[in-house]
């Protein structure tokens, strides 16, 4: 991700009264990372920091919170060109083209239902799972950008989160003013036609055209990261069905082993790297869940309790089977 969102992040921590230079001495890692605005800490980090501000503030609504502190403003290349186009519709499509840049990965995406478009959040996950409170930054983020684009105009019809109700709904609802739902199949905030149709506040067509050009110069130097990303997508869905040797994967990218062992490596990684560490962050969101054994040996593609046993040990994970 860029240094851009990892400071936003601190900033917000920031703001509800929390000492994040001496969150990053407890884990060891080195603030710097998370306030250059022109580097990319590694994702993991930045999902550490989260779970130790957790463990500091005790925020069951962390995310919520660290949101409401947040302030919107066009600071990064990807929300420029979102408040630069003419609509709100055309200005998600080009910021979400580019999203890399602000992101560790595609973890938004737009599709269109005959009385509303709908503005998903996907969870993009290397060895550490993506926490609720991470989920509910990001969609707050996701509104105050839209209200700051329009000049609080933008309202949602819906927002639907995957996780189950957590309580305390009227902070949902002083978050994103509509109904929020929870349990549901996808997260996502759904955009009526009108709202998608809204005028931008800040529209300038020839700046837009501009920013477009500089994106995709930007943007192509990210390409490997995303291809990681598609191979770990792959890798955590067949995982399950005991398929996560390099063939399948290779086969369900519609490529060869050979050509796919050689694009990770152009990468810098390996395929038994990737799937180690998907195993990883699959094994520590099941713990983290408090999954049966069982249930946790089939998400990770465990057949073997032996193998299960070490591969728990080696990440230092509570062994219940």
């Amino acid at each position: 991700m860029s240094g851009a969102w990892a400071r936003g992040v601190v900033n917000a921590f920031e703001a509800l009264g929390l000492d994040v230079e001496a969150l990053c001495d407890d884990l060891g890692l080195d603030l710097a990372i998370f306030t250059d605005t022109s580097g990319r800490p590694p994702r993991d980090a930045l999902g550490r920091l989260w779970r130790a501000a957790l463990a500091e503030s005790g925020d069951r609504h962390l995310g919520l919170s660290a949101g409401e502190v947040w302030r919107a403003r066009a600071d990064h290349l990807v929300i420029l060109l979102l408040t630069s186009a003419e609509t709100v519709g055309e200005g998600l499509e080009a910021s979400f083209r580019f999203q890399e840049l602000l992101s560790h990965g595609r973890v938004l995406s737009i599709s269109e239902q005959p009385a509303y478009h709908v503005v998903q959040m996907h969870k993009v996950e290397h060895e550490l799972p993506v926490t609720v409170h991470e989920v509910e930054f990001l969609a707050v983020i996701v509104m105050k950008v839209l209200r700051f684009a329009t000049a609080g105009s933008f309202e949602p019809l819906e927002v639907h989160f995957e996780h189950p109700y957590r309580g305390n709904i009227q902070r949902y609802a002083r978050a994103f003013g509509c109904s929020v739902l929870f349990g549901r199949q996808k997260t996502a905030i759904l955009v009526d036609h009108e709202a998608w149709s809204l005028p931008l506040a800040h529209r300038n067509q020839a700046l837009h055209g501009e920013l477009r050009g500089v994106a995709a110069g930007l943007h192509a130097a990210l390409d490997s990261h995303s291809f990681i990303d598609v191979v770990r997508d792959r890798i955590r869905l067949l995982l399950p069905r005991g398929q996560s040797n390099i063939e399948a994967v290779a086969a369900a990218l519609h490529t060869t082993p050979r050509t796919l062992q050689r694009r990770l490596q152009d990468s810098d990684t390996s395929f038994r790297a990737l799937v180690d560490a998907t195993r990883k962050s699959i094994l520590v969101g099941c713990v983290e869940r408090n999954q049966a054994p069982d249930e946790i040996m089939r998400h990770a593609g465990y057949t073997n309790v032996r193998s299960f046993r070490r591969a728990m040990k080696r990440w230092n994970l509570p062994d219940h089977a």
